[in-house]
């Protein structure tokens, strides 16, 4: 069974995604954080410590 996808708010929709957990919510080293309520800023700041629960999501080229 595949785990359901973590809805992101719009400005996060398409620019990353939620990966290796079903859970909405990680206590990172940046802090908590709510995959649900995430910023760009948030998004970006977590990237940034090496995370294996968000990745950023490719566009595709034409």
């Amino acid at each position: 069974m595949k785990d359901p996808e973590i809805k992101l708010l719009p400005e996060c929709e398409g620019k990353y995604k939620v990966v290796n957990t079903h859970l909405p919510t990680l206590y990172s080293p940046i802090g908590f954080i709510d995959f649900r309520t995430m910023t760009v800023e948030q998004a970006e700041a977590l990237l940034k410590t090496e995370t294996s629960y968000l990745i950023r999501v490719k566009k595709a080229t034409a």
